[in-house]
């Protein structure tokens, strides 16, 4: 008896998992469907969003005075959240800024870093000098930027970047 009834619970229970939903409503998508993003399931970024280049003006205050600059960023995403940055910079007005030791109106930097996915956040560090950078991602499109140079010449600004299309 007790057989029987675990085989007619088994059977119940396969029933109700085997016939699915008996509704007939239809649904109907309104609207365009919405923008691609490089948001996973879970919220996290894919690892190669940063990819491309950025670019945006931003006011710097270093020890020469203040200066409004163009800059560019120019991203490579490597395995397991490491980046290589190719940054440039030009003096928009105001006082520029140095190379080492020697005043200079634009320069060119490379840079390493790290990518959380989970959180859009990043960290670059200069190959030459003591300069840092820090930021997130606003949205694919946007990031929001720090970077600061202790030392001798010390730099300190904000900016937000823009992704330029690909060439």
């Amino acid at each position: 008896m007790r057989s029987r009834i675990e085989i007619s619970l088994v059977f119940i229970v396969m029933l109700i998992i085997t016939s699915g939903c008996g509704s007939t409503a239809r649904t109907e998508a309104v609207g365009p469907p919405p923008p691609a993003t490089d948001r996973m399931s879970d919220g996290s970024w894919s690892d190669d969003v940063l990819q491309g280049t950025w670019e945006g003006t931003a006011w710097r205050i270093n020890s020469r005075g203040a200066s409004r600059i163009l800059d560019r960023l120019e991203i490579t995403c490597e395995p397991n959240g490491l980046l290589r940055v190719k940054r440039e910079w030009q003096t928009i007005e105001g006082a520029g800024g140095h190379k080492g030791r020697t005043p200079v109106m634009k320069d060119e930097e490379d840079l390493i870093g790290v990518f959380d996915a989970r959180t859009g956040r990043f960290r670059f560090v200069e190959m030459e000098e003591p300069g840092t950078m820090e930021g997130h991602l606003v949205d694919r499109d946007t990031i929001d930027l720090f970077s600061t140079q202790p030392g001798r010449q010390p730099s300190t600004s904000h900016a937000q970047l823009q992704r330029q299309p690909a060439p």
